[in-house]
């Protein structure tokens, strides 16, 4: 009896110190691979925080524990060395349990081994859905686009032609067309996934060109005449666009523009002496476009990338309605409010010559030919550089 009640202590013993190493024993690492073109391991288990290595896909990782959305795992260095740090969720996904020959896990709370970190590389981009999903991107920029302003810079030409038929002296120089506008942009555009996202834009866009014919000067003339033209055009297209990222760091955008456009001429006559005349007028116009493009981003540093962009763009505008004026050196002044005009007048030496007025009913008469109203193409490329910001 006595020996029986002293076996029945040694089994308990013996069972609690089997039972304990089985307890122990550490879970087996999980093994992540990584399915982001480039995902980063960063020193925390936050966004903002470091990047300490940049990981390409395919790498297959061990993972010890996971806190939240983010997984601590483990990576091999080229030289051998191992360092430790987060990887989020999106960035990996689980393709099995890792053999625990020689691994012991981390406990919760312990101090995490990690290399220095290291600066993200010029012109990376983002490296998966997450990264980008801070969903707005707030994009400034400037540039420069083409167009045919064909009516406005023929009727520059031929005013000064016009002037110096009445004057019967040949006219010298060459007058400038019109023909870039310069380009302020700004566009918030929002994520929709890692491939599409939904932008607003407008653009403040503005381009002129200033040009001066003298004509051959008489011995009776004190003062060389002259006439002077600056075509100038203005607007603020609206534009609804669709970016495609088929790369983190690069993107297609399809754009439906607004255009509210205004034109705008300005002639001055001096023939002889102190005497002049002047006429300028205005006109506004809106229209429909679209817009094709295609761009890259370039990181300059935490959620600030420098970005270029070249395109094209199909618009054309017409019906411009203001109003014109005339003055002269004798003091003369008339305003006329209507549609701008283009249209073919006869000179002084017999032949037509392309001019363009504002007035407010269709010019005719003798030797008005071809009236109708002006108008603008917009289409033409599109360059824009600038800073995006993305919060």
């Amino acid at each position: 009896m006595k020996r029986r009640s002293l076996l029945l202590p040694v089994a308990m013993i013996l069972g609690l110190t089997l039972l304990c190493p089985a307890q122990d024993a550490p879970a087996r690492p999980t093994k992540l691979k990584v399915t982001a073109e480039q995902a980063n391991l960063r020193e925390k288990p936050d966004i903002s925080s470091a990047v300490v290595q940049q990981i390409p896909e395919g790498t297959v990782l061990e993972a010890d524990r996971k806190d939240g959305e983010w997984y601590l795992v483990r990576y091999t260095l080229e030289d051998g060395g191992v360092i430790a740090g987060y990887i989020h969720e999106s960035l990996v996904a689980v393709v099995g349990q890792a053999e625990t020959a020689g691994a012991v896990a981390p406990a919760a709370g312990a101090a995490v081994p990690a290399a220095k970190p290291q600066a993200r590389p010029a012109g990376a981009g983002p490296d998966s859905w997450y990264e980008v999903f801070l969903p707005f991107d707030i994009r400034v920029s400037g540039g420069a686009s083409s167009f045919s302003a064909d009516d406005f810079n023929s009727a520059a030409r031929g005013v000064a032609d016009f002037n110096g038929a009445s004057l019967g002296l040949p006219s010298s120089g060459s007058i400038a067309s019109l023909h870039l506008t310069y380009l302020l942009t700004v566009d918030v555009s929002y994520r929709l996934s890692r491939w599409i996202a939904l932008g607003l834009g407008v653009d403040f866009m503005r381009g002129w060109r200033e040009s001066h014919i003298t004509y051959a000067t008489p011995e009776l003339l004190t003062v060389t005449p002259q006439t002077s033209t600056q075509p100038s055009v203005k607007g603020v297209p609206v534009r609804l666009s669709v970016y495609f990222y088929p790369r983190p760091d690069f993107y297609f955008r399809g754009s439906v523009a607004y255009y509210s456009l205004k034109a705008a001429y300005y002639y001055k006559f001096v023939p002889n002496g102190g005497a002049w005349e002047e006429w300028q007028g205005r006109g506004t116009a809106h229209t429909f476009g679209v817009e094709a493009a295609a761009g890259g981003d370039f990181s300059l540093g935490k959620n600030l990338f420098f970005f270029a962009e070249a395109g094209f763009r199909l618009a054309e505008t017409g019906g411009f309605t203001g109003s014109g004026s005339f003055r002269n050196s004798a003091g003369a002044a008339t305003t006329e409010n209507g549609d701008l005009w283009y249209f073919q007048a006869r000179g002084a030496d017999g032949q037509s010559y392309n001019l363009l007025f504002a007035s407010a009913a269709q010019p005719s008469g003798e030797g008005i030919l071809g009236a109708r109203r002006a108008s603008i193409n917009l289409s033409g490329m599109t360059l824009r550089l600038g800073l995006k910001i993305r919060f």
